[in-house]
């Protein structure tokens, strides 16, 4: 094997670090044997693979598709078992379907349009956690605040001061039983984007053959 597959073959594994190790491992040494069996110069290998970043990216969109060691068909419960999911979230995973997405030789106008505004969404999603997150903590020094100045006038008017801390207690209660339902959305909001950007890798993401072996 000359230096230039040996090369090639560095930075494909390089740009496999998303997968599972034992997975990353398995797909290099697919590619190691394919180039080493066909002796493959590199000029061939960059002809029928293209370049090992885009091919890497390819592999890591299969993976996170859930094309793994299957037969032709898909289920939610191989992508429930497979690599997609031992990706941390859902936003991983779609951000690996995009790039592989972008690397394909098939990239058809709708699929660009619906890329563009997932990206969108995502940015309006991030600033709706900062905007939801900073309303919480308001809403938490306004009620920590509410009972300090309640417990601190209870000499001067038990009325007043049960009504502050009970207001205090409940805004602080409120902001508690909230965080859960903003996790909860957050979460539904990147399954939807995961599954929108699962259906454009469908379209035009080519499978991979050492994938399902």
């Amino acid at each position: 094997m000359n230096e230039q597959v040996k090369t090639y073959l560095t930075t494909l594994r390089r740009y496999l670090k998303p997968l599972p190790v034992s997975e990353r491992e398995d797909t290099y040494r697919f590619y190691e044997e394919l180039f080493l069996d066909a002796e493959m110069s590199s000029d061939q290998i960059y002809a029928e693979f293209g370049n090992p970043k885009t091919l890497a990216r390819q592999i890591n969109a299969n993976y996170a598709m859930g094309w793994v060691h299957e037969s032709g068909t898909e289920s939610d419960e191989s992508i429930q078992q497979s690599s997609a999911t031992t990706t941390r979230s859902h936003w991983h995973a779609a951000w690996l379907i995009l790039l592989g997405v972008l690397a394909s030789p098939i990239l058809i106008p709708l699929a660009i349009v619906m890329i563009l505004g997932f990206i969108s969404a995502i940015f309006m999603v991030i600033a709706l956690i900062f905007i939801i997150a900073g309303l919480l903590i308001g809403a938490a020094i306004l009620g920590g605040v509410a009972i300090v100045a309640g417990v601190n006038i209870l000499g001067q008017g038990l009325m007043m001061a049960l009504f502050m801390i009970g207001g205090g207690i409940l805004i602080l209660g409120t902001v508690v039983l909230s965080i859960p339902v903003v996790i909860w959305i957050v979460y539904g909001i990147g399954w939807v984007g995961y599954r929108l950007v699962k259906w454009i890798g469908s379209l035009t993401l080519k499978r991979r053959p050492e994938l399902k072996q």
